[in-house]
């Protein structure tokens, strides 16, 4: 079992042990898992008590995960907190019950694969320490959660691995999925929304759905933008400054020599003593030979003894420094075109070079790439007063809360004013999260400057609030045609849907769907045959022909434009399992075994929390 988990540490399971540990570490760190209180528990599992702190700590972690998701029920969503401690715990001494065990060595592997404590893909001892330093925790601490965690992750999969799907749930599944059904359908067109709206219904409307015509939280405000590349455009360098950054960045400029060489190799086995002489003797005679004219490519396939390059005429294709070993590396870049080297002896034997290809280093005179020179010049320069008055506004920001006149006189900037926008979206540089952050931050919002807030590397902005307008209700005179519109679809829709019911009737009474159609002018389509994929047809009539298996008894189904349809399900035709699905097979069974496995565990879990020893707060329960 650990080493399955082992196995998965790269995988998905990573990420979801990383989620279950990772997150309450990079908000509050785990300690409070540890700590004792005397105040009263607001839960008991068995003889572990859970504290306010620890439903609010967990409550934090489920907020974070709904950023942007919209309003939350903060009760429920505190009582969903409490549920998974509940259960987690349930689980956590089910495993301690069981006798199951984590290895040291396993949760310190498993640790060193968190992306948090990494440095170019690797563990980082260093980042680890701070991270947990910073935290207030030790390593003990934060190794017995993660133990803990994998302890949980194990005894999960004691039980979803047992579960399976046997062929014949397979082939059921098949079937299922390739079944066909013969349908019929009559479209009843959407009504016109053409009806008079009461000036009563608009206003009860109006009172009763208030939410629906908020106008958005906006801000407007003043702000001062420094970019590196408005610095970069003050910079005016001379001519000697752009030819001397010309040549110190020369190789910016510079194409590198391409370098393609061919090798003969005849390999030397240092356990027998004669190979040397005999490696070398054999060597200059292949030189020999070629020398004399005979092809590289066809004796290097020939007597070759590196076979995979043999092959393709003893090609090695383009060498670059630091590939070949040193002795290969000085012979090969010494040949001109053509050319075929003396003997060379490497580690693995003694080599024949030849250059196929050299196409010789270029460089890009000053005059081709001036403007690119310049360019350069200019951001480099610019970089350190970049910084300088970055730090410069930074300061007279701070020193002059409420104004930012100061900082524009002293770095010669521009006050600029946005446009009003919302906490969730601008234009420009308030397009930015950041920036929009600081601007509905309680510091701005409360008269003064906001931080230098940094957008990517190269553009800083400090901003102050000139309007701010709340959240509202917008008054009814600027939405009342939205809600006649409202209404009058609603009227549309309502009508759409008593004209398809009373036909429902007349069909119920033995007239056929298609009498009741042509009778009302409505579209008939089929009968066609569809299966669950089908395209040709609007899914929600797809969706309930495949909901029920009770045939000729017509239903009706709204679709998403309004219309109504009236479907009738003449035949079911069960489906068969093809040649083409056998190599699906595995898959399938693996994703039915899974499945059950999951539902197991959570019947499992219900279980365990129906019988357990739980107490749980009065006032919480």
């Amino acid at each position: 079992m650990l080493q399955a988990i082992r196995d998965k540490a790269q995988g998905i399971f990573a990420w979801a042990m990383l989620i279950l540990v990772g997150i309450p570490f990079a908000f509050w760190g785990i300690n409070n898992y540890f700590d004792s209180s005397k105040e009263a528990p607001v839960a008991v599992v068995g003889d572990r008590d859970f504290y306010e702190r620890d439903v609010v700590q967990a409550y934090q972690q489920d907020l974070a995960n709904l950023v942007g998701l919209g309003d939350v029920d903060e009760k429920q969503l505190k009582r969903q907190a409490l549920e998974r401690l509940v259960r987690d715990e349930l689980i956590s001494q089910a495993a301690a019950g069981e006798g199951l065990a984590v290895p040291e060595s396993a949760v310190r592997a498993f640790i060193q694969t968190l992306p948090y404590f990494q440095t170019d893909g690797k563990f980082d001892k260093d980042k680890y320490n701070v991270m947990l330093s910073a935290q207030g925790m030790n390593s003990p601490v934060f190794v017995e959660q993660v133990k803990r965690a994998l302890l949980m992750e194990q005894f999960r999969r004691g039980i979803t691995d047992t579960a399976f799907a046997s062929r014949q749930q397979v082939r059921a599944f098949f079937r299922l999925m390739n079944q066909e059904r013969e349908i019929e359908f009559a479209t009843v067109p959407l009504a016109k929304a053409d009806e008079e709206v009461a000036e009563s219904s608009i206003e009860a409307y109006y009172r009763s759905h208030p939410d629906e015509f908020q106008s958005p939280e906006t801000v407007t405000v003043s702000y001062l933008s420094l970019s590196l590349d408005d610095v970069a455009k003050e910079v005016k360098p001379s001519e000697e400054d752009l030819r001397n950054f010309y040549e110190e960045q020369k190789a910016a400029f510079t194409t590198e020599e391409r370098r393609k060489v061919s090798h003969i190799l005849v390999t030397v086995d240092p356990a027998k003593p004669g190979d040397e002489a005999a490696a070398l003797a054999k060597i200059q005679q292949l030189r020999d030979r070629v020398l004399k004219g005979e092809d590289f490519a066809t004796l290097a396939k020939d007597t070759s003894d590196d076979r995979v390059s043999a092959e393709k005429g003893g090609d090695l294709g383009v060498v670059t420094k630091g590939a070949m070993e040193p002795n290969f590396e000085k012979a090969a870049l010494a040949l001109s075109q053509g050319e075929v080297s003396e003997p060379v002896r490497t580690s693995f034997g003694y080599h024949l070079i030849k250059v196929t290809e050299l196409t010789p280093a270029t460089i890009k005179p000053y005059d081709e790439v001036k403007d690119e020179v310049a360019a350069g010049f200019r951001r480099n320069a610019a970089e350190n007063r970049f910084y300088d008055l970055g730090q410069k506004l930074t300061e007279s920001a701070f020193e002059h809360p409420d104004t930012l006149e100061p900082a524009a006189q002293a770095l010669g900037l521009k006050v600029e004013e946005s446009g009003p926008f919302t906490r969730e979206s601008g234009e420009g540089i308030f397009a930015e999260e950041s920036v929009r952050k600081a601007a509905f931050s309680d510091e701005v919002l409360g008269g003064k400057n906001s931080d230098v807030i940094e957008i990517g590397a190269d553009k800083v902005v400090v901003l102050r609030l000139k309007e701010h307008r709340p959240a509202e209700t917008r008054p009814l005179a600027e939405v009342r045609d939205r809600i006649v519109t409202l209404l009058r679809v609603r009227a549309a829709r309502q009508k759409t849907k008593d004209l398809a019911e009373a036909a429902l009737k007349q069909i119920g009474t033995g007239k056929s769907l298609g009498d009741v159609a042509k009778a009302q002018n409505w579209k008939v389509t089929g009968p066609l045959t569809i299966k669950r994929d089908a395209s040709g047809v609007a899914a929600p009539i797809v969706n309930a022909a495949f909901g029920t298996r009770e045939l000729n008894h017509p239903i009706l189904v709204e679709l998403e434009n309004g219309d109504q349809a009236i479907l009738r399900i003449a035949a079911i035709k069960e489906g068969e399992v093809s040649p083409e699905a056998e190599k699906d097979m595995d898959t399938v069974r693996q994703s039915l075994a899974r499945g059950a496995g999951q539902r197991e565990f959570a019947a499992f879990v219900a279980e365990m929390r129906r019988s357990a020893d739980v107490y749980i707060k009065p006032e919480l329960d």
